[in-house]
């Protein structure tokens, strides 16, 4: 029968079926027969096992109580061990306020990112696309409106420019086109930034005045 251990050392499970038990039993060595060949069979004694990997602070537990910890962990439980050595489960203790507000940051960052990833519904004289926002796409906006506002500057308004979509197909725009086109995209990219500015100053004023609960609660 197989014997289940925990040991604080490294904070695991072990087993006498896989690490090998700590002790064996032998036959005496120092056993003598007795000559009148009565008592032919040497005793055992108990000696420690050499190639056993157990560690020394391991001590048995029940299966069950293997399975109640793997639960328990699973479940966001911590395991811990008592004076004697044995495991018990625990609430983990609360993220340091510092740690909890840089993992906030970056998940409003992901979001941020993933807003501008999104990109902006545009419609095209009855077709839906999606006018790209990502950073890069930013430069290029930019470019274009610089472009456009040159071309109306210079009283050529219905002048063409190319523009591409997120359904990657060309689309010959007036120059005015290209203006309203970017100057919404921008609103977009900015109503984005402004979002995501206003969140981190939430942030960093719940970080000053150590509101744990209004960080945890800060979503996109």
């Amino acid at each position: 029968m197989t014997t289940i251990y925990w040991s604080a050392t490294t904070n695991g499970f072990h087993s006498d079926h896989i690490d090998g038990p700590r002790t064996l039993h032998i036959a005496d060595p120092d056993w003598q027969p007795d000559m009148s060949g009565d008592d032919t069979t040497p005793p055992t004694i108990e000696v420690k096992n050499p190639k056993s990997t157990l560690p020394e602070d391991a001590v048995p537990i029940e299966e069950h109580e293997r399975e109640r910890l793997l639960a328990g962990q699973a479940n966001g439980l911590i395991i811990t061990t008592d004076e004697n050595g044995y495991p018990s489960l625990i609430e983990p203790p609360p993220v340091p306020l510092e740690t909890l507000a840089a993992q906030k940051r970056r998940e409003l960052d992901k979001a941020r990112d993933a807003a501008f990833a999104k990109g902006l519904e545009y419609n095209f004289d009855g077709q839906i696309d999606v006018v790209q926002t990502r950073p890069q796409d930013q430069i290029n906006l930019l470019g274009l409106s610089a472009k456009a506002q040159r071309l109306i500057a210079a009283d050529q308004p219905e002048a063409t420019l190319t523009f591409r979509g997120g359904d990657n197909v060309n689309r010959e725009l007036t120059a005015a086109e290209i203006e309203t086109l970017t100057l919404a995209a921008l609103r977009h990219i900015e109503t984005i930034y402004q979002k995501s500015w206003e969140l981190k100053d939430i942030l960093n004023t719940s970080s000053k005045a150590g509101n744990r609960e209004a960080i945890e609660k800060l979503t996109w």
